[in-house]
């Protein structure tokens, strides 16, 4: 996911840390040949690249984790309908109503919040 650029740091071993939108960080390395970025070693550069967005794989990452929570939370309470509604003798149309009522009803906040690392509120 594309993050735009707000500010640049230096980290615990004076390395430039590019500071994203989203809250996370990216080292920003001038090391010749494999890293070609002497934008980084002065205000003015790092200052002219503020706003540029930036591929963050953290950001990718953390919505691949909540994608694949949501459809697991999803897939168990279909699951879970759909077989209580054959133990109470529903056809397969019933069932499979019974199983949609139940993907509409779940909370998936809990899940969501498991996904993103956070502890979820108690009530």
């Amino acid at each position: 996911m594309q993050q735009p650029i707000t500010g640049f740091h230096l980290d615990a071993e004076n390395h430039w840390v590019a500071d994203l939108a989203c809250g996370h960080k990216q080292h920003m390395r001038h090391d010749p040949p494999w890293m070609e970025r002497p934008w980084i070693l002065t205000e003015e550069g790092r200052r002219s690249r503020l706003g540029v967005e930036l591929e963050c794989k953290r950001c990718d990452e953390t919505g691949r984790a909540v994608a694949e929570a949501v459809r697991a939370a999803l897939a168990a309470a279909a699951r879970d309908a759909y077989e209580e509604g054959g133990l109470s003798g529903l056809c397969a149309e019933g069932r499979w109503d019974l199983a949609l009522d139940a993907m509409r009803a779940v909370d998936l906040t809990p899940d969501i919040r498991r996904a993103l690392g956070q502890e979820p509120q108690k009530g």
